[in-house]
């Protein structure tokens, strides 16, 4: 092949080498198309042979090509060179012809020889460095003669500066993917470059834009990307003028002298003109455009180039390609901090330095700054997170003597060590020329640093003008006329971006812009000040929030859920500013800072937040104290909105106390409040079971609220509400849903559909339709308003997972128990994290879960859950409690089924004596105690479990659920009394009920027909009842086992053999025949 290129013109020669380029390029092409990660050498081929067979074809197109000796063995070597990798990829690389085996093989085979192919890649970037330099010299009309005297093929060094700090950042981590876009911007070949191509690195101060510009000249140098780098300073005039003075004095070797600024700029672009071989010019820290306009006339006007940016100010961006510095990645800034402090990558180190970095944003100087203080004061990450919170202003102020990062400052000769806190503070001297429009610009930007850094909206700052008599000075930048002028408002945003200082985003809900900062950048907003601003500023960061929401009042209740999560992490950051920064020894409150606590306060209650609720109308109520006195009107009002709080928090003998001493003086409060107090109590009687006394509670509230309020009024429907679920759990169903049907339509009339208090409505009629066993239509009803209270409530909130419970019960009524489960751990989950173990809502989702548990069988786990539920009603509730008698009856019906008799006895007995020791003996009915007077074992049990099902029976139509299940429970208390007769009639009670509600052939019937009729074939008459004898000591299989396990709607003879053997073993061990 060598012998028959020479005998072809130079210019057969280049077509040829173009050919054979455009084989091999599309070869790597095709794999890079088929492979996420290829190695970088064949990135770096994907790169540089474009450029080589761009040269070669605009050699091709010229009417004189070049034909000297020199140019032909660079031409020849080149072929030769590239015509041996195409032969040894095509060997590696894998087809679509290959077999699954001859791919792997190949891919095994392109890691071995990884190596080789970086050598071809850099000789490959002579050879295509000396085109350049051929073509170069062409067309600068230098002769070739000198070209080949002066520069040998294979050894080009020419045209070669690299003059950039030496001072690079000490073992560079991360931002691979970075890089590899500069590559992009910088490298792709253009068809008809006309300039050089630009690449501006955009973002805040502190995310290693110089850094990353550093490494990226080091990798250019290195990898002979470009012959030549040159650095300019671009963050003032001065500075520019200095950089372009050392650059000439680089390249004239201080031989020659110029008379100004201009002579010296144009003589380095001259030169740089005059290069065939490819370069960059660096231009860093270009934060302040407005101040060199015409950056871009220091450019070199030749396409043979590249021009890479760093800045934080947007209008950089229309330079070039922008290419956005974010945060690190956290695994890199895990990487980055562990290698700054020297540890070593153990599984503790790493979840220690994990904490860190997320708390310092994966933001690159931050970590940097982290990393030297760790190792300097040799602290565990732990520790550096206690120093952090504790002292965040030294923390992010610190630099070591030794530092990379460093900048002039003002034109200052020395350079200054940057903190985060320093350059950001550079950003900031940066705002608006005018000093008013500057001044009203910085307040703006400090206020920001008391919210959330994250979604906060322009509505904040709207609704705080409006509602605002007079609005503060500063916010006449948002006006126009004096009015608000959304165009104003977003031009500061804007301005304020272009500084990288915050985020703007335009969500799709019409929302307007809205705000983001790193979290950093809130911190140092915040620690600039004196301690007497970030006092002012806390309240009215608190000022602008509590308007907020007061505007939006009468909307609150239709919020997006993301809108509602916005405010309260908002009010989450005020209270917690207002703990760190507002003196604790202050004995009274302003009245607006006691509003905004007071609405805070409330805001959490009504989603929800109880405690962080109670702690902040607890402080009001301590300051009201102090100030008003006891007896004042705004004291008995927050008094009166922490008996919300309590009941919410399930502290209903609290609740009691709190509104009985309001209650003498409530003439005091107006009419609204009042009805509260009476609504409340009620609510509070009937969490514990005294349906009674709320009945007659909710009664006087209605009288007192039908006076002054009218028919559709959201706090008479409330009441309404109120009523028919005391209605429910005395088993007035029928008048329960009639009044639950009544304010539901009003509900929707007044509110519509999508609303919480029409979720909570009909929520609460499904639970009537469960008491009547109308499962089906309870189902569809649960279905309908959980997927509203998610949607607007969120799935944490108290009516969702009330909801959520109530759902889980019907379907554990309807014997879906893998559906019920999933259900009960949810918000068995919420509720432990949100509300604690001990309060009423976790211990009834535990109630109800160990009810499924008991259901499949899981006794063991059953009894263990129950025996918490029982102590904890015991201690919230009282002994009385209809909640805490349902609380023991579940108990012992588990420890029964679980063959431990005489613990359920020994329990049910203990229960007895504690309700004797507070009520007299007379207090039991007729009925329990001739129960108690029998000569019978398990009496005590006996009478819990009948005391019980007289409730159930006033409660629940009689053929529901819970109902079949006690008289299951009493049927084994009556087996082990050897009451034959007593089990026969309760199993025919049993079957009479599954019969009348579900059929004569549904399963649960069939299996309580068998049931009673495998108890009759094994003899145990009334007849025989004197014959047996012995002990109980029942096992966790049960004679009612087949009504629960509703796997299969056909009992088959397998199931009947195992039902027939328990029957067997049960009346063993009872000693019966």
């Amino acid at each position: 092949m060598a012998e028959a290129l020479v005998g072809i013109g130079v210019a057969a020669n280049v077509l040829q080498l173009v050919t054979a380029g455009y084989q091999l390029l599309e070869r790597i092409n095709t794999f890079q198309s088929r492979t996420k990660d290829i190695p970088a050498a064949f990135r770096e081929l994907s790169i540089q042979l474009p450029l080589m067979i761009d040269t070669c074809e605009s050699i091709s197109k010229e009417d004189h090509a070049i034909d000297t000796s020199s140019f032909r063995e660079v031409v020849k070597g080149c072929f030769e060179h590239v015509q041996s990798l195409d032969s040894l990829l095509s060997k590696i690389l894998p087809t679509d012809q290959d077999s699954r085996v001859a791919r792997t093989w190949k891919a095994i085979g392109s890691v071995k020889i990884e190596k080789k192919i970086v050598e071809y890649q850099r000789v490959l970037e002579i050879y295509k460095t000396a085109l350049i330099l051929h073509v170069g010299r062409r067309n600068s009309h230098i002769p070739q003669s000198q070209v080949q005297s002066s520069v040998p093929a294979l050894s080009l060094q020419r045209d070669t500066c690299y003059s950039y700090p030496s001072s690079q950042i000490s073992q560079f981590i991360g931002r691979e993917h970075l890089l590899g876009r500069v590559d992009n911007a910088l490298l792709t070949p253009e068809a008809n470059p006309r300039r050089p191509k630009v690449a501006v690195l955009l973002g805040m101060g502190g995310q290693g834009k110089t850094a990353l510009a550093l490494e990226y000249c080091r990798r250019a140098q290195s990898r002979a990307y470009f012959k030549s780098v040159l650095w300019v300073d671009a963050a003032s005039p001065a500075t520019v003028a200095q950089s372009f003075e050392n650059l000439a004095d680089h390249l004239t070797k201080r031989q020659r002298a110029f008379k100004d600024f201009n002579a010296c700029l144009e003589f380095v672009k001259d030169t740089i003109e005059t290069w065939a071989a490819p370069w960059m010019v660096v231009f860093d820290n270009f934060d302040q455009p407005s101040n060199i306009p015409n950056i871009m006339d220091h450019v070199p006007n030749a396409c043979n180039g590249a021009v890479l940016v760093t800045s934080r100010h947007a209008d950089s961006g229309a330079l070039g390609s922008v290419l956005e510095m974010n945060s690190m990645e956290e695994d890199e800034s895990i990487e980055l901090l562990l290698n700054r402090t020297h540890d070593l990558p153990s599984f503790q180190n790493v979840e220690g330095a994990r904490l860190v970095v997320r708390t310092l944003g994966c933001l690159p100087l931050a970590i940097e700054q982290a990393g030297a203080y760790i190792r300097a004061r040799k602290i565990s990450f732990p520790a550096f997170l206690d120093h952090f919170n504790n002292r965040r202003a030294k923390v992010l102020q610190h630099t070591p003597d030794l530092w990379d990062y460093r900048k002039k400052v003002d034109d200052q000769k020395n350079t200054t060590s940057l903190s985060v806190f320093t350059t950001w503070e550079l950003s900031f001297q940066q705002l608006a020329h005018d000093n008013e429009q500057k001044t009203s610009m910085g307040h703006f930007m400090t206020l920001l640093g008391f919210f959330h850094n994250l979604e906060i909206r322009e509505g904040l700052f709207k609704a705080y003008f409006h509602r605002s008599n007079p609005a503060p000075p500063w916010m006449n930048i948002f006006t126009t006329d004096s009015d608000w002028d959304t165009y104003n408002y977003e031009d500061t945003v804007v301005n304020l971006s272009q500084l990288s200082l915050l985020q703007h985003t335009r969500p799709g809900d019409h929302s307007g812009c809205q705000i983001s900062l790193h979290p950093l950048i809130r911190d140092w907003t915040q620690y600039r000040l004196k301690p007497e601003d970030r006092r002012a500023y806390t309240i009215e960061a608190m000022s602008v929030t509590k308007r907020y929401i007061a505007q939006n009042e009468a909307e609150i209740e239709n919020w997006s859920l993301q809108t509602t999560r916005e405010v309260l992490t908002h009010i989450d950051v005020c209270v917690e500013n207002y703990s760190r920064f507002c003196p604790a020894q202050s004995q009274s409150l302003s009245e607006e800072l006691r509003e905004c606590l007071t609405k805070f306060g409330l805001f959490y209650t009504r989603h929800g937040r109880y405690q962080h609720g109670e702690d902040i109308l607890n402080c009001v109520l301590r300051k009201d104290e102090v100030c008003f006195g006891p007896k004042h009107v705004k004291t008995l009002e927050t008094k009166l909105y922490i008996s919300d709080v309590l009941l919410g928090l399930g502290r209903y003998y609290d609740v009691e106390e709190l509104l009985q001493e309001i209650l003498p003086k409530s003439k005091k409060l107006p009419n609204t409040a009042r009805a509260r107090i009476f609504c409340n109590l009620a609510k509070a009687a009937f969490k514990q079971g005294q349906y009674p006394k709320a009945l007659e509670l909710y009664r006087s509230a209605l009288q007192n609220q039908e006076q002054f309020l009218t028919l559709g009024h959201p706090d008479l429907l409330n009441t309404y509400e109120a009523l028919a679920q005391v209605y429910r759990n005395q088993g007035r169903n029928g008048k329960a849903i009639a009044l639950y049907s009544k304010t539901l339509d009003s509900y929707v009339k007044l509110h519509g559909m999508n609303h919480p208090d029409t979720f909570s409505t009909m929520n609460n009629l499904g639970n009537c339709y469960r008491n009547l066993a109308k499962f089906d239509e309870a189902d569809k009803i649960y279905h309908d308003a959980l997927c509203g209270n998610e949607k607007f409530l969120g799935s944490d909130h108290p009516n969702t997972l009330n909801n959520m419970v109530n759902l889980a019960i019907n379907h554990l009524y309807r014997y879906q128990y893998e559906e019920a489960e999933e259900l009960f751990t949810r918000a068995l989950a919420t509720y432990q994290n949100k509300l604690g173990p001990e309060h009423p809502e976790t211990l009834r989702t535990n109630l109800n879960l160990a009810s499924l548990y008991l259901a499949r069988g899981h006794c063991e786990e059953a009894c263990s859950m129950l025996r918490q539920v029982f102590e904890g009603r015991l201690k919230r509730l009282g002994v009385h409690s209809d909640y805490t008698l349902y609380a023991i009856e579940r108990l012992l019906s588990a420890l029964w089924l679980n063959g431990q008799c005489k613990e359920a006895d020994t329990h049910a007995t203990h229960m007895l004596n504690m309700q004797g020791d507070l009520r007299s003996a007379n207090t039991y009915s007729d009925a329990e105690l001739a129960i108690l007077r029998q000569d019978f074992p398990f009496t005590a049990v006996e009478v819990i479990f009948t005391r019980t099902l007289a409730r159930r029976k006033s409660n629940l139509v009689w053929t529901h659920n819970d109902i079949t299940d006690l008289n299951r429970s009493l049927a084994f208390v009556y087996l082990a009394q050897k009451r034959y007769k007593m089990t026969e009639d309760t199993l025919l009670q049993i079957i009479h009920a599954h019969e009348t509600r579900c059929g004569p052939q549904h399963e649960l019937t069939l299996r309580a027909k068998l049931d009673l009729s495998e108890f009759r074939e094994k003899g145990t008459s009334v007849n025989e009842v004197e014959k047996a004898s012995g002990s109980c000591s029942m096992k966790s299989d049960t004679l009612f086992e087949s009504q629960q396990e509703s796997q299969a709607s056909i009992i088959d003879s397998s199931e009947q053999n195992r039902n027939l053997d328990f029957i067997q073993a049960s009346m063993s061990t009872l000693g019966l025949p």
